[in-house]
């Protein structure tokens, strides 16, 4: 993977039914970095990734991969190298838990030994339950399941959408220190979008505040008054 790979977002909008979510949005994630995406309910964060599978359409602006503008479908995006880890996990409850991680890898291009290997050292969990239906696991075994199948196929960029959703405290640290360590790793660029600010200002290598549609970088992690927005 080229150590110059770049997710560029560059005034970005999009808007529903008149109503402008994202204006003038305008933020890079660079191969290896873990950048996070805080904000209020309502501000954007989902909009912000389902923009770049290719969910929703921009109305004006543009994301790019590696100087390249995206395609507008899923499926293209990626196979252009960019995984997303949808809110809710969208794991498959009546699958198995290595049948959810196999679908991580159709259709793509390099599930490698040495990938599954590291993904089992971070995520033994997932190694001792792959016989078990997804659906049985517990709320941190089902997001670390849904990490492991969009990391599996070694994607240039991740994004992932309110990954501490359900977590307790421990399994949420458990997961974020695995997902950093192999995005390091794996020189996989991150996307982390979360209310629990905190947690981005501990784990990620910048973190930016969406208001208003935009997106400034939010350096000072002193005026957080409380864990979560309300």
């Amino acid at each position: 993977m080229s150590a110059t790979s770049q997710l560029t977002f560059d005034d970005v909008y999009v808007s529903f039914a008149r109503a402008r979510v994202l204006e003038g949005l305008s933020l890079t994630v660079g191969a290896g970095e873990i950048v996070g995406l805080a904000g209020r309910n309502g501000a954007g964060k989902t909009t912000t990734l389902r923009a770049v599978s290719g969910l929703v359409p921009l109305s004006m602006g543009s994301i790019t991969l590696d100087g390249r503008p995206l395609p507008h479908s899923p499926e293209a995006v990626a196979r252009r190298g960019v995984a997303h880890v949808p809110e809710g996990r969208g794991i498959f409850p009546d699958l198995t838990v290595d049948q959810n991680v196999r679908l991580g890898v159709l259709g793509k291009v390099g599930e490698t030994a040495a990938i599954r290997s590291t993904l089992e050292e971070k995520f033994p969990a997932i190694e001792r339950l792959r016989g078990q239906r997804a659906g049985r696991l517990s709320g941190g075994e089902q997001q670390m399941l849904a990490l492991v199948r969009g990391l599996v196929s070694h994607p240039k960029f991740l994004l992932v959408d309110e990954m501490s959703l359900g977590l307790s405290p421990r399994a949420l640290r458990t997961a974020i220190e695995s997902l950093v360590t192999i995005g390091r790793s794996l020189d996989i660029g991150m996307l982390i979008v979360d209310q629990n600010s905190r947690m981005l200002h501990e784990h990620c290598d910048r973190v930016y505040l969406l208001r208003d549609g935009k997106a400034e970088v939010w350096a000072d992690s002193s005026n957080i008054d409380s864990v979560y927005f309300e």
